[in-house]
């Protein structure tokens, strides 16, 4: 019985971890679009460090705590360079993640984009194990806590046109090459994965203020579509700033992000809350952005 219980827990949890992808987890990414596209890495003057952190499902037992620390900058004129680090642990499963992001800029009169590509490593596996004594002898549970590695690949576009008009574009995933082979092999359906956004940004000169509103629309690995509308609204050269994002689709959720600015330092802190039964059991989900700008 034990051993059934203990299946279901794995089937569950690395269902899970294959959905437990920074590009899905983390709700911030219209405000450092590097998270999601490799093609914004160094899209803006100077270099660039975040800490991301999230807590899905807060107040929940073993609800899912994510950290992220990304870095991107221009090394030349046209070449712009990134790196990636999530760990993302839920209950006792526990995903690691490194990406390196490469990106060269494409510039014109009129329009100014990024075109990157990332390598990316991946590791699933199963932590420490509680509620009672444990066979580590059992096949099962010693080839899951072995788990599973990953080589992944992707590439995106991300930029403006006439400076008012936002375009990203994401085509994650298209390598997918298991490392390692463990005793219960599957065979994985591939499948098209892809992230399309759109925003425009609208200035009110006289009130020193910018409105970005903006739709992206998620395709991912066993993730059904998923819409999110967001609207950000800075204020003061972007010492200010505040927002609201609005899920649709098999995710659906509502979401409120603040920030600040100060001098180097970036703060934002978002909260969102789903619609589905779910949320009854538990606080909703916290993320928190601290990024600090140097070389400019």
């Amino acid at each position: 019985m034990k051993k059934i219980f203990l299946s279901l827990i794995f089937i569950i949890g690395f269902t899970y971890l294959g959905l437990s992808q920074s590009r899905y987890i983390f709700t911030q990414y219209f405000i450092n679009p590097v998270l999601i596209n490799p093609g914004a890495a160094g899209c803006k003057s100077g270099q660039k460090l975040f800490l991301n952190y999230r807590n899905t499902w807060s107040n929940h037992p073993g609800s899912p705590r994510t950290f992220g620390l990304s870095y991107d900058g221009m090394v030349t004129d046209k070449v712009g360079l990134g790196a990636f680090i999530m760990n993302d642990t839920y209950g006792a499963l526990q995903t690691i993640k490194g990406v390196l992001s490469y990106s060269y800029k494409i510039k014109g009169e009129n329009y100014d984009f990024g075109l990157g590509f990332t390598t990316e490593y991946i590791a699933y596996k199963v932590g420490s194990l509680s509620g009672g004594p444990v066979d580590r002898n059992d096949p099962l549970i010693a080839d899951k806590q072995d788990g599973a590695k990953y080589f992944d690949a992707a590439i995106g576009l991300h930029g403006t046109v006439q400076k008012k008009f936002i375009l990203s574009v994401v085509l994650p995933g298209l390598v997918r090459s298991k490392l390692n082979k463990g005793k219960d092999e599957t065979i994985e359906e591939k499948s098209f994965n892809y992230i399309l956004g759109v925003g425009y940004i609208y200035n009110i000169d006289e009130y020193d203020m910018k409105v970005l509103p903006s739709l992206y629309v998620k395709k991912l690995r066993n993730i059904n579509t998923l819409i999110d509308a967001n609207l950000l609204l800075t204020f003061y050269d972007g010492k200010l700033s505040g927002g609201v994002t609005y899920g649709l689709g098999d995710d659906k959720r509502l979401g409120f992000v603040i920030g600040a600015k100060l001098n180097k330092i970036n703060f934002y802190y978002s909260y969102d809350f789903s619609f589905k039964q779910f949320q009854t059991y538990n606080n909703g989900s916290h993320e928190m952005t601290f990024g600090y700008n140097f070389g400019e």
